[in-house]
């Protein structure tokens, strides 16, 4: 993939709206032609079309009747979270075959080789069944992630909140870029409680590619194809095993890490200091935030009943598909009913987690600066897939689904695109298995 297309004005940061934009698109030239379709360096044509591997299509997605209808429900407002990807893009690379990347220049998740005819898969496993050197390594290559500027993406921002401003990129790191999609995912939708990466169907569809998108950032900045997450293992712990200053940090009284720790340096990304939680005048502070907190309060963690409990459960989700839903499977991995009486409302599973961590990790809009918040979410994964294993034939819900949870919605904020449905998948079609399945 072509990575020499930096301007020189992305240093500039000021803004109101911000994405994730491939670097090779990231010109006002390309946002205003609604244009991403790369040159592949392999064979000098848009999407490596020449070559067979992809496409410059057109992935409007939904008919002008329904843009419009779209349109009125949510006018006067700057939230480009609503028309994602064509807020900024009409047309992108679509790539054949088990080509992958913005300009089907690499291989989709799980394969690998020339033509990416290699079935690729690693293995997530336990991080504390990984050796001393194992761990060290992890750990260096995510505080490598937090301090490399990202070649591959660059965050999109309007330079004034005035329409038609001159555009401009600003630059972030490997880690940054993945804690700037969770903070604009957490964002509220106008004034309701819900957003489009939690309180909803699509919970699990967006933390599975956002685990995905992190490992594979990791990989090209690494070189390392094997990498790839482990996960902490919460369930019937009695306390963050993990927080320890070889791995995640421990913390002092105050919350601050440990100067012991690797992680002691990192700085939130996206801090709501001087922002606004739910606004999109500026949707993520240009300044680097606080130090990261972690409180691990004296609470109870999920419990191995709890899981068994929550993989028993039949529907993927239920009516109305947000955070009142009961006997859903969602709901309960999520956190927001009872595993013991699933007719009942109790904050439970990963909601449970974040509290017991609190700090940084307690609020959506700053958990993913942590560097704890990747392990946790890779065994809400896990079970997500011991789930769909236990379960299969599972369908993701069509019915009336809101907004940016429907099962054709693209993922906000990821390009390359992918839908809500695709992430119900097995794990091993996007290249990844977990350990200890059973």
């Amino acid at each position: 993939m072509s990575l020499g297309l930096e301007l020189a004005c992305v240093l500039l940061i000021l803004g109101t709206a911000r994405a994730m934009i491939p670097i090779q698109c990231g010109s006002p030239a390309h946002v205003a032609r609604k244009v991403c379709c790369p040159i592949f360096w392999g064979d000098g044509s848009p999407c490596g079309s020449a070559s067979g591997r992809g496409r410059c299509q057109d992935i409007m997605g939904e008919t002008p009747k329904e843009r419009a209808e779209r349109a009125r429900e949510h006018r006067n407002t700057r939230d480009f979270r609503l028309w994602w990807p064509t807020y900024f893009f009409r047309h992108l690379c679509v790539c054949q075959g088990h080509f992958g990347g913005v300009d089907c220049g690499e291989c989709a998740y799980g394969w690998q080789g020339a033509k990416c005819q290699v079935k690729h898969i690693v293995i997530r496993r336990d991080i504390s069944t990984l050796s001393l050197a194992e761990q060290r390594l992890f750990v260096h290559r995510l505080h490598l992630a937090k301090t490399t500027l990202s070649q591959r993406y660059v965050i999109y921002a309007s330079s004034s909140p005035v329409p038609y401003s001159p555009l401009v990129f600003h630059r972030a790191t490997v880690y940054d870029v993945a804690s700037y999609l969770h903070h604009t995912a957490s964002k509220n939708i106008g004034s309701t409680d819900s957003n489009f990466g939690h309180r909803g169907t699509a919970f699990l569809s967006w933390h599975r590619l956002h685990c995905i998108h992190l490992e594979n950032e990791i990989r090209n900045m690494t070189g390392d194809q094997s990498f790839s997450l482990p996960y902490w293992s919460w369930p019937g712990k009695t306390h963050c095993d993990v927080c320890t200053n070889n791995l995640f940090g421990a913390s002092l009284p105050n919350g601050q890490l440990s100067s012991l720790s690797i992680f002691s340096s990192w700085r939130k990304f996206c801090d709501e200091v001087g922002n606004q939680p739910s606004g999109f005048h500026q949707v993520c502070s240009p300044l680097l935030g606080g130090p990261i907190i972690r409180h691990n309060h004296n609470r109870e963690l999920p419990t191995w009943a709890d899981v068994r409990s929550c993989l028993q459960l039949q529907a993927f989700d239920t009516y109305p598909y947000d955070t009142t839903a009961l006997n859903s499977f969602r709901n309960m991995l999520e956190g927001n009913i009872d595993p013991q009486n699933p007719s009942r409302i109790k904050r439970s599973m990963h909601n449970l987690v974040h509290i017991y961590c609190g700090g940084t990790l307690e609020f959506s809009n700053t958990a993913a600066n942590d560097p704890l918040f990747a392990p946790l979410h890779a065994t809400g994964d896990k079970l997500f897939e011991m789930w769909l294993r236990r379960h299969p034939g599972t369908h993701y819900p069509t019915g009336n689904v809101p907004f940016g949870h429907r099962a054709r919605d693209k993922v906000v904020t990821f390009i390359p695109i992918y839908e809500n449905w695709e992430m119900m998948k097995s794990c091993q079609e996007f290249g990844y298995d977990y350990d200890d399945m059973e």
